[in-house]
């Protein structure tokens, strides 16, 4: 099976009794309280799914991968994973001070063991990692709204506060042992956002087709205003694997985090996440994790291919739509007939019929998915 991104699965769970002994010595001073966004972070550097990442970014390794893509090992790693904090906190602690961590709810979460505490250039910033510093970002906005401090250093979390997400919340490790289970060598990861359509269909069983498992990872986190809701598009796909898939060659897991909207660098990302799963292969398909005009269609397919090989070997896909004269849902590779046969699969569109409770034609998305769709309380992201 494929090594973890830096070779080492990394693990960063303590048990009940380790974690009463830690938490004894915290100053309530000392403490921070993670927003929803931050303890995703937390969970996913502890559980492994930003290996090799052992905690929250120091100011070399955040310094590195903001202006060069690599940590300061020159590992390939290109978004920034770190903790902000206000000024009183900043100016309380120093490198060497252990600090508590709370989720949400103030339930102690676990400990970091303080390295660097630094500011940073919020436009230097934004340019690299978004190529632009427009506030209509909604990236742009993520960082415009953290607090003006970071504080870096490796991590310790305590197992029993750890949150589980249903059955569909699965762990690095354990998503290995299903792999290995299921007999999988090779399998091919599945970054979504989305309700599926049919052309997100034709993508992952072109993959499933020369290789043995197909991970189906929807991102779930913070997304912006008029996006899928996190169960739209979980209940989405467990009826389309359900209803056309082979389900032995399937798993259907999350992948909690908020959308950064980065476009290439975050479909990097998001890669290097499913090597951590066990993934030898990821799907980059059109315009992945962008927004509005902001990157080009195939940008992330040209990082990729820049960048060489990081471990995991991404397959690259031509825009899928249905045409009426194929009777099917086809590539520009493999279809010779102009525009007026082909029905495109416009997520806009898609969305905004949707949202009038009006039904794609089946050409587009199953039926059985629009009805599951349709049926929920809420199918978009509210303002």
């Amino acid at each position: 099976m494929v090594r973890p991104h830096g070779n080492d699965l990394v693990d960063r769970i303590v048990g009940q009794y380790r974690s009463r002994d830690l938490w004894e010595d915290i100053d309530d001073s000392s403490t921070v309280t993670l927003n929803k966004n931050l303890l995703f972070d937390f969970v996913n550097i502890a559980q492994g799914v930003y290996s090799p990442l052992r905690g929250f970014m120091t100011q070399n390794d955040f310094l590195k991968v903001v202006n060069d893509l690599t940590l300061e090992s020159g590992l390939v790693w290109p978004l920034p994973v770190v903790l902000d904090i206000d000024a009183e906190l900043a100016n309380n602690i120093e490198p060497g001070d252990r600090i508590g961590i709370r989720r949400p709810d103030g339930t102690p979460l676990g400990v970091m063991d303080t390295d660097s505490i630094y500011r940073y250039d919020e436009a230097n910033t934004c340019e690299n990692l978004f190529g632009t510093t427009d506030g209509e970002h909604p990236g742009v906005r993520t960082i415009q709204n953290k607090d003006p401090f970071f504080v870096g250093g490796p991590i310790k979390a305590f197992s029993e506060a750890i949150p589980r997400n249903g059955n569909h919340d699965i762990t690095p490790k354990e998503a290995r042992v299903l792999f290995n289970k299921r007999g999988f060598d090779t399998v091919v990861g599945f970054q979504t956002r989305n309700v599926p359509h049919r052309a997100h269909e034709y993508l992952q069983k072109s993959a499933l087709e020369h290789i043995d498992g197909l991970l189906i990872q929807p991102k779930i986190g913070e997304k912006k205003a008029g996006d899928y809701t996190n169960n739209a598009i979980i209940q989405g796909y467990e009826s389309l694997i359900d209803n056309y898939y082979p389900t032995q060659s399937v798993v259907l897991s999350i992948f909690k985090s908020r959308m950064m909207y980065a476009g290439p660098r975050e479909a990097l990302f998001d890669s290097i996440v499913r090597k951590n799963y066990g993934c030898t292969h990821f799907i980059v398909g059109r315009d992945h994790a962008g927004v509005g005009n902001y990157y080009g269609d195939f940008a992330a397919q040209e990082l990729f291919s820049a960048l060489g090989n990081i471990g995991i070997e991404p397959l690259y896909y031509h825009y899928a739509f249905y045409c009426t004269k194929c009777d099917g849902i086809v590539s520009e590779k493999i279809c010779p007939h102009d525009n007026d046969h082909h029905m495109n699969p416009s997520g806009t569109k898609l969305r905004g019929m949707l949202s009038e409770g009006e039904r794609p034609p089946s050409q587009l998305m199953r039926p059985e998915v629009t009805e599951t769709v349709l049926n929920l309380e809420k199918i978009f992201v509210q303002k």
